[in-house]
């Protein structure tokens, strides 16, 4: 119980401002699946674009927990919803996270995160992956949260982990913010800074996650809301984060109407084209060569990645003018 509970708690652990867009930052949008043994099978809730684990202790309990230990497959216990009315801030809806006794695992934190999940059968532990791609080096996270606790000794959390490159290592921990929450009445707005050991490594993806209790004194029903996540950073330098600067040729640079990507061939690579604030406004896969049709964006500065095998193998920027 000890080691999934400390797992969890683990994982919860003079330049412009710009935000940075985040995909269903407001929980407008959710999806619904189904999570157990095909007999005792509960519903599980998520935002999209952000995920909670409710499916894998659900799944896992239900069939493993019953074939191991015969535990009976009715005591495991969902920990996200989709809420509400006076429960939301903005919008229709918020995320609510409930701190749950899950039977052997015991009492673990109701978890929302927007890097995916996964379960190792082999060691039962849970590690995630993915998260929000970025071109700036993001100073804060903040959301709108509330928070009623079940014991004085409770709280809920906000971690922000900024993942770059080192040696060669494109998932490298470079930059963490943290912050608790303690008992909210209302919706309040809090913020996770990010402190940075180096401040020269390039942040190319960032990892949100929220937990309805942070301490091992987790208290049984303590329930966190969350809405309205945002998230601002800075420009950084950019450049190839793994040496391999001239992997493609994006040109001209300014461009007009047409961006030419000039490539490897027999090498599948993804360039995204993003604006200022972080949003993905072109991607083109390709293979040798390639272009991206500029004719509907505005003109301005933007950035480009390359990518190959899911991972940011070249940065740079471009200017569109028209």
């Amino acid at each position: 119980m000890k080691k999934i509970y400390l797992l969890l708690s683990a994982v919860m652990l003079g330049a412009s401002v710009n935000a940075q867009v985040l995909p269903n930052a407001g929980f407008e949008a959710w999806r619904v699946g189904s999570a157990g043994n095909g007999i005792n099978n509960l519903p599980v809730y998520a935002p999209v674009s952000w995920f909670g684990t409710d499916s894998l202790i659900i799944g896992a309990g239900q069939t493993l927990g019953f074939a191991v230990y015969g535990i009976n497959p009715t005591v495991w216990q969902q920990q996200m919803f989709k809420d509400s009315g006076v429960n939301a801030h903005g919008g229709s809806y918020s995320a609510r996270l409930v701190t749950k006794d899950q039977d052997t695992l015991g009492v673990v934190p109701g978890v929302l995160t927007n890097a995916e999940p996964s379960l190792n059968l082999a060691t039962f532990s849970i590690s995630f992956s993915g998260g929000q791609s970025t071109t700036l080096r993001t100073n804060s996270v903040s959301a709108w949260v509330k928070y009623t606790p079940t014991a004085t000794t409770d709280s809920g959390s906000l971690l922000v982990q900024a993942y770059g490159d080192i040696g060669g290592n494109p998932d490298s921990l470079i930059g963490t913010g943290y912050v608790k929450i303690g008992a909210l009445t209302n919706f309040t707005q809090v913020t996770a800074n990010v402190v940075y050991a180096n401040p020269d490594l390039i942040v190319n993806n960032v990892r949100i996650s929220f937990a309805s209790s942070a301490d091992t004194n987790a208290s049984v029903n303590s329930t966190l809301w969350v809405d309205d996540v945002t998230m601002v950073g800075v420009p950084q330098a950019v450049g190839s984060i793994t040496g391999n600067s001239n992997i493609v040729n994006v040109y001209p640079n300014p461009a007009t109407a047409t961006l030419n990507l000039d490539g490897v061939q027999n090498i599948s690579l993804v360039c995204n084209l993003m604006s200022v604030n972080g949003q993905v406004v072109a991607t083109k896969t390709f293979s040798g060569k390639g272009s991206i049709d500029l004719t509907e964006l505005a003109s301005g500065l933007y950035f480009y990645t390359i990518v190959e095998n899911g991972n940011i193998v070249q940065r740079g920027k471009v200017n569109i003018a028209k």
